[in-house]
């Protein structure tokens, strides 16, 4: 476990307008760029903190939210794979195990001591899609720390690449039990077993985890099935966390931005080739435009008061290994 000199200090953080979660140091920077410049832009105070990253260190993605004018810090938890050393985990750890409890209690911990010490009004924290359980435990600890409290806007933001596997946001809401608005009953994108399964192994070969067949596989049988667990869902008669999606528009210049950190963050191939950048920007542009954007469009999910935001329903990194 990490000690406690690696932890995070929240005595040390100022005062913001609006803060950023990210499990790691690169989802924020990926996920939603151009929400974190838009912030900048209106000359809000902006802080990008990663719960399960190490304090100190100067990474490309540290420096990615610096260029984008907000500061960063990382609050030091262990990981998902440092917290499995010992067993040897695949680059994927997926399910939930005894293992992530008192990670999932120190995050908490960490976002309620960090909330009242930043004041920050808008929160923006991770929906869940990343393949490691470090997602979720950021989401359950965001909102259990921010949902209920009044005059705070917690924004739930898309992680990428996940968020470009037709129907993967779909599924989490489903498998949330989410809860929409009329006019947003149509907002999450549906897909058809086999359009889904064949993206779904994408974002671990962007991010460029190098995988076997077997673990392939074995995530192809957790994909197939979280999609059929989410056939029944009835967004408008659901009764988890209730949810409004909301579109960020972003100019040219931010869809520049977006680009040059797929370009510093994501691996090469072996010739040095930025392939994974660039089907990544490709990925971006199509999501951008079937949102409604022009150059950079990105969706995050307004959290409306109602409960605690955890229902019943398991998530998938809950359950038990296929």
């Amino acid at each position: 476990m990490t000690s406690e000199k690696e932890q995070l200090d929240p005595a040390g953080l100022g005062r913001y307008d609006s803060l950023f979660i990210a499990p790691h140091a690169d989802d924020v920077v990926l996920g939603c760029p151009g929400r974190v410049l838009g912030e900048v832009e209106r000359e809000r105070r902006v802080l990008v903190l990663a719960l399960f990253a190490p304090v100190g260190g100067d990474t490309e993605a540290s420096r990615a939210a610096r260029e984008l004018g907000a500061d960063y810090a990382a609050a030091g938890l262990p990981a998902a794979r440092a917290r499995r050393a010992e067993r040897a985990p695949s680059s994927r750890v997926t399910e939930r195990g005894p293992e992530d409890e008192d990670a999932a209690l120190s995050a908490t911990r960490c976002l309620a001591e960090v909330g009242p010490r930043v004041g920050a009004v808008h929160v923006h924290a991770p929906l869940g899609l990343g393949a490691s359980v470090d997602h979720l435990l950021a989401y359950e600890a965001s909102v259990r720390a921010f949902a209920t409290e009044r005059g705070r806007n917690l924004f739930l933001y898309e992680e990428r690449p996940e968020a470009f596997v037709p129907g993967a946001v779909r599924t989490r809401l489903a498998l949330m039990g989410t809860r929409l608005p009329p006019g947003a009953a149509r907002a999450a994108q549906r897909a058809g077993l086999l359009r889904h399964l064949w993206r779904a192994n994408e974002p671990a070969r962007l991010r460029g985890e190098v995988e076997g067949l077997g673990s392939r596989l074995r995530a192809l049988a957790v994909a197939r099935r979280r999609l059929r667990e989410a056939r029944p869902w009835n967004p408008l008669r659901a009764f988890g966390p209730r949810l409004q999606p909301v579109v960020h528009m972003g100019d040219e210049s931010a869809r520049a931005r977006a680009e040059e950190i797929a370009l510093a963050l994501l691996p090469r191939d072996p010739k040095g080739r930025p392939r994974a950048a660039e089907r990544f920007n490709a990925r971006a542009a199509a999501l951008s435009k079937a949102l409604g954007g022009v150059y950079q469009a990105e969706r995050l999910w307004l959290f409306l008061p109602s409960g605690d935001g955890l229902p019943e329903v398991q998530h998938p990194l809950e359950m038990a290994e296929v």
